[in-house]
This record gives structure tokens, C-alpha cells and sequence, in this order.
């Protein structure tokens, strides 16, 4: 266990924006955090920048410092102390201070990335989050990074499942990116998730950041789904740390002539475990999923109307938006919006954002 002031040491070298990992390792091994702390010219230990800012918040004061962070709410986990998510201690690189709003475990607990590009389609959106739903309500724990497409769609899919996710940052917990997701880093924290980052609180969501946040993503995790993503993607980053970390690494299949299944394919090609639910992660993991009795429907479809029945059909494949059922079932505007309304009223189907339409799950 490290001694209280030391810690602080390290945490006043953590919050430094411009000291980079490996010049703070260097710095922690030799001549050490309290020795840099009392060193009058720290220019001759790290670059000018950075001696600035370390020299700017060593005047500022520890308790000061520490009290700022109390203010926005944003508690520390530094490696040594019990706090600290023990899955970090073994990868490459681990952070030497974890910056996090919500709740840290240390503890085991089952974990699943789900990864995947931001430009996602329908498709990829619905999978990451009927994936996430379905293991959060296992107990697993959801990671992944909060940004925009498959990510967000892993979050809230781990959320309506009630289960606990974890959104790990490429900026500081101040200047939350991308800035839509300030409800959902909320959402996550009060269910009991975190939204994590070793990058100080005011640090900006700068491009190289991202890159290198992906190992704690991987390392937090025992195994990595990647969804969608364009071959020479960002997320290829996360896949290369999980398979060095000696994580799992599955890939979702997604239609032939989809730019983002290029890199889920590739992968599948390679050896990653091909994986279409969340049943199938839990048989590979070992985690021993509850099989559960197929649920019967709760109505008969013979007593749909024929209207009904023609919605119904054209939604068993697969979720269409009003648009899309207009010209599958050839009903005018206004039947189809009363028909929609009395199915969703009986429970037979539900509403996704953007206006789409699916059979609720129990009829699906």
C-alpha cells in the first residue's frame, strides 16, 4: 500500500496534461514522485510545457487540488491501492492513476468490450445493443468507450438490460466527448456503472488520445466483441490490444457488402470466434448461461385483423421504419398510424428512436 502523501505525489504528476506514460514511469521509478515534487528546476526532469504546468499545480497545493476534484465529483484510484480495477495490473502500459465518477470495482466481475465504428449502420446498431441488453441481464459488465454509433449503442443496450456499464474516455471526466452523451455518462453512473479516464479532468478529446485509451477498454475486459468497423477502422487498435493482453476476441458477421463488416470478417478469417447473440459469448467464456424455456406468445395470431396481420408480417424479419411499412403493407398514412398504436397498446409492438418499428420481444 502506498503512503498517503506519496500517493498524492503521483496524482499531482497525473494531472500534468502534457506528461506522457512513459515519461511519468520514468519519473516514478527514478528519482521517484517525492523527489520530483521537492526538485526546485524541474525543467531539467521533464520537457518546458510540462514543467509549467507541474510547477503551476505544485503552487496551486495538493489539498487544493485534491479538493477540486471533489468538486466535480471525480474520485482517483491509484495503482497500489485497493481501488484500483485489479484487471489493469497486467496489461502493458497499466495507467498509474484512474480518474472515475460512479462505482470501481476491483472486485471479479464478468466483462465484455463491445467495440465498433461510429459510423454504424442500422444493422450493427441493433446487434450491440440486443447483445448488450442480453448480457447485462446475465450479469456481466458492459465496457466500452462512449462514443458515437456502436459504442453508445452497447452502453444504452446494457442499461435497458439493468445491468452495470462502464464508458472509459479519451478526454478528461470534465470535457465529457462527444458532448450528446453527457445524458447517457449520467445514466450510466447512476446505475451504478462508471465513466472512467486516466486523462486529467480538463484534458480535450484529442484524436491521439483515443488510440491509446483502447487498452484500458481491452484490459478492463476479459473479452472483446467487435461489431462493425471498416478495415482500417480505429477499433483494429482495441482488437491488436486485446490479442495482446490475451484477451478473447470475437466479431460479429454482417452482410457481404457492407463496408463495416470488412473488419468483423477479416478477423473471423484469422481465428476470432464467430459469435450472433450473447448466448453464444457466454457458452465460449465458460460463464454458463441459464437456458431458459422459450417464451410462448401471449396471443393468437389468428385474432389479428387482417390489417394487423399484414404489419405483423412485415415486421417478423426484421424492424422497418413508418416509411418502410407504408410501402410494405400499401396502407394509408392514417389506418397504419392507428393500427401501430392499438398493436403497441396490446404490448405487440414497440417504438425504437428514429420512428422505427420491431415486434416487442416477447412476440418477436
Amino acid at each position: 500500500m502506498v503512503s498517503e502523501r506519496n500517493s498524492l505525489y503521483t496524482l499531482w504528476l497525473a494531472l500534468s496534461d502534457s506528461l506522457t506514460w512513459q515519461a511519468r514511469q520514468r519519473l516514478l521509478e527514478e528519482p521517484g514522485a517525492a523527489q520530483v515534487f521537492a526538485c526546485d528546476d524541474l525543467s531539467a526532469l521533464v520537457p518546458d510545457k510540462a514543467a509549467r504546468e507541474l510547477h503551476s499545480l505544485r503552487s496551486i497545493g495538493l489539498d487544493k487540488a485534491v479538493l477540486r476534484l471533489e468538486q466535480l465529483g471525480i474520485s482517483w484510484a491509484l495503482q497500489g491501492e485497493n481501488s484500483y480495477p485489479q484487471k489493469l495490473l497486467h496489461i502493458i502500459d497499466p495507467p498509474h492513476v484512474i480518474f472515475y465518477q460512479g462505482v470501481l470495482h476491483n472486485a471479479p466481475e464478468r466483462t465484455m468490450a463491445i467495440v465498433g465504428s461510429r459510423r454504424e449502420t442500422r444493422y450493427g446498431r441493433e446487434q450491440a445493443h440486443r447483445i448488450a441488453c442480453e448480457l447485462a441481464q446475465q450479469g456481466v459488465t458492459v465496457v466500452s468507450g462512449l462514443a458515437r454509433g456502436i459504442d453508445t449503442a452497447a452502453h444504452r443496450g446494457a442499461l435497458e438490460g439493468g445491468g452495470r456499464t462502464i464508458a472509459v474516455l479519451g478526454s478528461g471526466l470534465a470535457n465529457l466527448y462527444p458532448p450528446e452523451n453527457k445524458d447517457l455518462a449520467q445514466e450510466i453512473i447512476q446505475a451504478g456503472g462508471a465513466v472512467i479516464s486516466e486523462l486529467p479532468p480538463s484534458s480535450e478529446p484529442l484524436a491521439f488520445h483515443f488510440p491509446v485509451r483502447n487498452r484500458i477498454i481491452s484490459g478492463l475486459s476479459d473479452a472483446v466483441l467487435l461489431v462493425e468497423a471498416r478495415e482500417k477502422s480505429g477499433t483494429w487498435i482495441t482488437v491488436g490490444h486485446a490479442l495482446a493482453q490475451g484477451r478473447e476476441v470475437f466479431a460479429l458477421p454482417g452482410p457481404v457488402d457492407a463496408p463495416g463488416s470488412a473488419l468483423p470478417h477479416k478477423l473471423i478469417r484469422e481465428g476470432a470466434r464467430l459469435c450472433t447473440c450473447a448466448q453464444e459469448l457466454m457458452e465460449d467464456m465458460g460463464w454458463m448461461m441459464e437456458q431458459q424455456a422459450p417464451e410462448q406468445l401471449s396471443f393468437d395470431v389468428t385474432s389479428l385483423t387482417s390489417v394487423q396481420r399484414s404489419i405483423y408480417d412485415a415486421l417478423c424479419a426484421e424492424s422497418h421504419s413508418f416509411d418502410e411499412l407504408l410501402a410494405l403493407t400499401a396502407l394509408p398514412v392514417s389506418d397504419l398510424n392507428t393500427q401501430l398504436t392499438l398493436m403497441e397498446l396490446d404490448g405487440l409492438v414497440e417504438t425504437l428512436p428514429g420512428r422505427l418499428f420491431r415486434l416487442a420481444r416477447t412476440h418477436a
